[in-house]
């Protein structure tokens, strides 16, 4: 069975190369962009199974990102991440698109649980 892929989209490369490696570990199949723009044309050229978003992002953040790639008419599961405060937060995410939110710092069995609960078996 082929790996699952999962695009990671976060500004920071040290915090891609972390998720990066932890899925890798579980048997997934990570993809990695670091904005707005390489996330679209990764979801273009090989449709990933799932998408982690980070919010905090130069010129295009996570939210908007979850709106354009809706509209664009991925299906996929979207888990946005955040470290930004605020409890509104959650509800915007899910506006934009989103499936799931998890707020920094998180537990990595229980972002694992979640992804793994958003993939059809």
């Amino acid at each position: 069975m082929a790996a699952r892929r999962v695009l990671l989209v976060d500004d920071d490369p040290e915090i891609c190369h972390f998720l990066a490696m932890l899925l890798e570990i579980e048997g997934y199949q990570p993809i990695t962009a670091g904005g707005a723009q390489e996330a679209l044309d990764a979801c273009a050229a090989s449709a990933p199974e799932a998408i982690l978003v980070d919010i905090a992002m130069p010129e295009v953040d996570g939210l908007e990102l979850c709106t354009m790639l809706r509209r664009q008419g991925v299906r996929c599961p979207i888990l946005v991440i955040s470290a930004r405060p605020g409890h509104e937060l959650t509800r915007k995410a899910i506006e934009a698109g989103a499936d799931e939110f998890i707020r920094k710092p998180f537990d990595n069995a229980d972002l694992l649980a979640r992804l793994r609960s958003r993939l059809p078996a």
